[in-house]
């Protein structure tokens, strides 16, 4: 598949805040990233107009920013008009996955555009990949709450993927994270929230898993819907198909980090230790501070070790 790259963001250029999930719950984080966005040099603009205020309250689940229909306008918008040269999402949630399907991808064919989020977007992420095989990025998003911050270097790395288009990037080693198996693996970085990958098998939103370096987190899952998660994707052959498998953060209700709690630790070793690709755990991407942003689709290296991990950006995300 060849991957297509949205243009380097520029400062002047006007770019859309949209809530394609559920609506702002922190009006200061919010605000916050706005001003973030105002002094890289950005014109951000929120569409719809007043989503961030207007929700709808479902008996399960989180609540909506807007309608589906409103929420789809506001984002078929963002991925149609030139005007908009990156589209950013105000935060995750639920409902995502309920516009992939009537969402029309060709205005991104023809223009690509750099669209950054995670969690519930990891379905946009996808959606982008396969219906206009574009390059994402998994990374914080505006409305970031204090406790998931990732910090100057956090930020820093995110406005540097989506501004300079030349040269690899070598993130910081890992001596904390582990290599559950050891080894060295090249492929594009492909993947996002485990609970919303399991949610796209079968449907035409499914990544495109062959060759990639497979990364995985989620939060608020216990060990025993992670490991059914994983299991299936097992059975799927996803992790045949994968050249490698990082880990990010799995956030347990009590604790700060999932390399804290030895249930999941446990489960992550029963599901992907005995696999005969490179599979790194304690990763810094996800729901947790000083989170990277991740470039959906970019090629990367992976180098396990038994006493540090390394992840290699090796090809500009933007052009």
């Amino acid at each position: 598949m060849q991957w297509q790259l949205g243009k380097a963001l520029r400062a002047g250029d006007e770019v859309a805040v949209v809530l394609p999930a559920g609506g702002i719950r922190d009006q200061g984080a919010f605000a916050h990233g706005m001003a973030r966005l105002r002094a890289w040099g950005l014109r951000p603009t929120v569409l719809p107009d007043g989503a961030e205020h207007h929700r709808l309250d479902w008996p399960e689940g989180s609540p909506l920013a807007a309608t589906d229909d409103a929420r789809l306008a506001a984002l078929q918008r963002a991925l149609a008009e030139p005007r908009f040269r990156a589209v950013f999402c105000g935060r995750g949630g639920y409902g995502t996955t309920r516009l992939l399907d009537a969402l029309d991808w060709r205005p991104l064919t023809a223009d690509p555009k750099p669209i950054v989020g995670y969690s519930d977007v990891t379905a946009l992420l996808c959606g982008a990949a396969v219906g206009a095989h574009l390059v994402g990025f998994h990374g914080p998003m505006v409305a970031t709450v204090a406790a998931m911050d990732p910090g100057q270097d956090g930020w820093r790395l995110q406005h540097r993927l989506l501004t300079e288009a030349g040269g690899s990037v070598e993130l910081p080693p890992r001596r904390d994270a582990l290599a559950l198996v050891a080894g060295d693996a090249t492929g594009p970085l492909v993947g996002g929230n485990l609970a919303v990958l399991q949610s796209l098998i079968g449907t035409p939103w499914s990544p495109p898993i062959d060759g990639a370096l497979l990364f995985l987190e989620d939060i608020g899952e216990a060990p025993y819907r992670v490991d059914r998660m994983l299991t299936q994707l097992r059975q799927c052959g996803w992790f045949t198909r994968a050249a490698g498998i990082l880990l990010g953060d799995f956030h347990v209700d009590g604790t700060e980090l999932a390399s804290a709690h030895a249930p999941m630790q446990q489960v992550l070793a029963e599901r992907l230790a005995d696999l005969d690709i490179p599979v790194a755990c304690g990763l810094p991407f996800g729901h947790r501070p000083g989170a990277w942003t991740l470039p959906f689709g970019g090629r990367a290296r992976l180098v396990a070790t038994e006493n540090s991990v390394h992840l290699t950006l090796l090809e500009p995300s933007v052009r």
